[in-house]
Order: structure tokens, then C-alpha cells, then sequence
């Protein structure tokens, strides 16, 4: 009975303080950044003489989700947001006595954008309108090196292969180009393989919304790479890192999954990739046709409100099936070395039976031909089993062959963000890789 109660009693302590850590995490939302999964907004609020305006009532709100922060100037006019959802925002400032101003500014990923405000002095119900489309080109609140790629430079920029989001790495200033790495049951998201600022590719770090994506067996590769049209924007950063972005010598690259928002939103894609799209290999004979190789690539995204202000989603599908010719040559033994005779090689043959344990004295078999007595019978069923060569008058790459390669590949990313308050926000993903792949074996089904 004391076991039980002891046991009971460690239970219920560690529920207490797992709700104890729930609870302070909650109540200070305000402290905590989470800047690696959001951006951040922040700026000064003046006067036309550039004094300080304190007490100014300063509103941003998300135009996709129709969120809204508010916030009130310190004493030296100074306002802050952090962990701001990233996209299209709408920052208003008012102050009585003053214009009600208001501006367009946009959000990216692990990013500070700043929006300073001069206000006018000017009528209760008069109002100055900024628009800026475009995002800061110049990060001046942060010291680190830094690049993003958002959605629309994924999707429509040319991404061979895969149409892996990786393969615009090689874009960018101080990495190699990607490439792949490993065989498909090894690396089935085909995850590619860099190396940033001549550091180590196994010192780089990718976070899926925050998570990282180390393959622990392998880590210069990532375990998991979503679809391209789920991708909202690719945050890479090289040098400088903060503190928050650790585990990283190379690069720190944060990848964001698109949220929905209030309107729905959907998209189709289908690609295609044949080999009669292909230039024929260099070495192919006259009047063949290139072997067979055709990639498909569809799927599709679905988007919008479950409550709206309060509640999305998302979901993308991305299925890729492979058809191709494989083929190969490799060196299996000639008719005459499987009768026992070596004689096509110049290196003598000894006989396992004879010498001295250290190897020496040993004797060759005469004319290098073994004995038939001497051959196994497990290695006479083997070469009776095995195919013979294709090309009999050499030892090395002499026996060719090919055969019908099938891969097939899913991928499923999902999203649900709920707006709690404007101080809480929750997310939950769920993505999901399926593989099958079909690759013939060098002899067929006999071995």
C-alpha cells in the first residue's frame, strides 16, 4: 500500500506542476517571443517636430484572419508587438488632438519590421492614410544575415526534379548547391544535402513551424520535406544568429505551413515530366529512343474558417508517382570461372587447403583451374541460378541489366490555428509521407 501511495502521489505532483507550467506559460505571453515561428512589429511614435507622442492608442489588424492588437505608447513613444502572425497588416494610430494615421505594412517570418509614425496635428475625424505594399528591404533592428523566400517566388520560380523548396538554397549567397543524397528507402522526402559558409552539412538546422527536422541518423539531411504549394515562406539565416535560433553553425532555416484565413481558398497543380521532354543521353545508339521515364506530380490546397476571427484551416495533398527504365552492369563470374577455371586472370589461384597460418607456403592450383570435386555444391546451385554474362570476354562490367522502377510518393500537411485571445494564439499541424517503391533486383526473382 505505501508503493501505490507513493506512486500516486509522484503522479498527481507531476500533473500539479505540468499545469503549474501551463499556467505561467499562459500568463506571460507577453514576455514570451516565439520569435523563430512569428515576426514582430515595432516602431516610434512623434510628433512633426520628432517629439515623442505617449499615451497613443496604436492598432494592427491581420487582413486575411481579421485579428486585432492593440497597444499604448511608453513614455518615449515607443510601441511594441511581438509574436505578430505573419502577412498583410493594418496599423492605425490615434492620439487625440492628432490625424488618425494609418499604413499598410507586411510581416515576414522571424523578422523585425519596424513602422515609424509622425503624426499630424489636425481634427478629431481627419485621417492620413500610408499605403506600402512592399516589406523593409533594409533589417535594421537585427544584426543577423538573412534571406527570405516567400510563396510566390516557391511556386513560380523553376524547381527541377522533386520540386523540392531545397533546390532554391543554391539561390542564395554562400551555400553549394543542393543535391541529393542517399537512396530512396534511406531518404524517401529526397531531402537534399548543402554545405553554408564552408561549414559542415550536418551543422545546418530546418524547423517545420518551429520543430526540427534532424534526421538522427543522418543529420546533414532533413527527415521530412512538406509540399511546395503548402509552403508559406522559407526564412534563412546565415550568420549573426539570436540566441533563440540555436543548434545551427551553418545556416538556421525556419519554413512556415500556410493558415487559413476568413475566405476560402483552394488550388490544383499538376506537372508532368516525360522522357520525351529529354535530351538523349550522350552514349545511347543510334535510332534508340531514350528509355522510359515519366514523373507526375497533383495534388491540391484547401483553406478558410472552421470559426470565423477565431478559428482556420488548412490542408494541402501532393502525390508523386515515378515510372521509369532502370538499368545497370555489374561483374558476375564468366562460364569458365564457374567450371573452375581462372586461367582469364593473371593472378594465381591458391589452394585454401595448403601453407601456413600465417600465409605463407602456400601452393597455387595448377594452370589456376580448381578442381571440380573441389567446388561446393551450394555454389554450383548458385551459378546454376545465375544469369549468364552478357559480355563473356571481359571480367568487369559484363553483365547488363534492366528493368521496370516504380516510386510512388504522398505527402499530406495539415493546419489549425485558433486565435484565443489577442495575447494567445494555438496551432496544431499534422503532415504525414507515404512511400512505395518497386526496384528490380540485379538477378530477377531467381536469386
Amino acid at each position: 500500500m505505501v508503493k501505490e501511495h507513493r506512486a500516486s502521489f509522484t503522479t498527481y505532483r507531476c500533473v500539479v506542476l505540468a499545469a503549474v507550467a501551463v499556467i505561467l506559460a499562459v500568463s506571460s505571453q507577453s514576455a514570451l517571443k516565439a520569435q523563430v515561428l512569428y515576426g514582430s512589429i515595432t516602431g516610434n511614435v512623434q510628433d512633426r517636430t520628432h517629439a515623442a507622442v505617449p499615451g497613443a492608442e496604436v492598432t494592427i489588424t491581420h487582413a486575411d484572419t481579421g485579428r486585432v492588437r492593440t497597444a499604448v505608447t511608453n513614455d518615449a513613444g515607443r510601441y511594441d508587438f511581438s509574436t505578430v502572425q505573419t502577412g498583410a497588416w493594418t496599423l492605425k494610430v490615434g492620439m487625440p488632438g492628432f490625424d488618425v494615421y494609418e499604413e499598410k505594412i507586411n510581416v515576414a517570418l522571424n523578422s523585425v519590421t519596424r513602422a515609424d509614425v509622425h503624426l499630424e496635428v489636425g481634427g478629431v475625424a481627419e485621417s492620413l492614410t500610408v499605403t506600402s505594399g512592399a516589406s523593409t528591404l533594409l533589417q535594421t533592428d537585427r544584426a543577423e544575415v538573412r534571406a527570405e523566400l516567400p510563396s510566390k517566388e516557391i511556386e513560380d520560380l523553376p524547381v527541377p526534379g522533386a520540386r523540392n523548396y531545397q533546390t532554391l538554397f543554391g539561390t542564395l549567397p554562400g551555400f553549394t548547391t543542393p543535391v541529393n543524397a542517399h537512396s530512396v528507402p534511406t531518404n524517401p522526402s529526397r531531402a537534399l544535402q548543402f554545405n553554408v559558409n564552408g561549414t559542415s552539412a550536418s551543422s545546418n538546422d530546418i524547423r517545420i513551424d518551429g520543430a526540427s527536422q534532424f534526421d538522427i541518423w543522418l543529420p546533414h539531411i532533413t527527415v521530412y520535406i512538406p509540399s511546395l504549394e503548402a509552403i508559406e515562406t522559407v526564412n534563412v539565416v546565415t550568420n549573426s544568429f539570436d540566441a533563440e535560433q540555436g543548434l545551427a553553425g551553418g545556416a538556421a532555416i525556419n519554413v512556415q505551413i500556410k493558415s487559413g484565413t476568413n475566405d476560402y481558398h483552394g488550388s490544383g497543380f499538376w506537372y508532368n515530366s516525360n522522357n520525351g521532354l529529354m535530351a538523349k543521353p550522350f552514349f545511347l545508339p543510334p535510332g534508340e529512343r531514350n528509355p522510359k521515364y515519366i514523373v507526375n506530380q497533383y495534388g491540391g490546397t484547401l483553406g478558410g474558417p472552421i470559426v470565423r476571427d477565431k478559428v482556420f484551416f488548412f490542408a494541402s495533398y501532393e502525390s508523386t508517382p515515378e515510372r521509369s527504365f532502370a538499368s545497370t552492369l555489374a561483374d558476375i563470374p564468366t562460364t569458365a570461372m564457374r567450371n573452375g577455371d581462372m586461367t582469364g586472370t593473371d593472378r594465381p589461384i591458391y589452394d585454401p587447403l595448403t601453407g601456413n597460418p600465417d600465409g605463407s607456403g602456400r601452393i597455387p592450383f595448377p594452370n589456376n583451374i580448381i578442381p571440380q570435386e573441389r567446388i561446393h555444391p551450394i555454389a554450383k546451385q548458385i551459378f546454376d541460378l545465375m544469369p549468364a554474362p552478357t559480355f563473356e570476354d571481359t571480367l568487369t562490367n559484363n553483365f547488363y541489366v534492366g528493368g521496370r522502377y516504380a516510386y510512388d510518393r504522398s505527402v499530406l500537411d495539415s493546419k489549425v490555428d485558433w486565435h484565443i485571445t489577442d495575447k494567445l494564439n494555438m496551432y496544431g499541424r499534422f503532415s504525414v509521407l507515404r512511400f512505395e517503391m518497386l526496384a528490380p533486383t540485379l538477378f530477377g526473382e531467381s536469386l
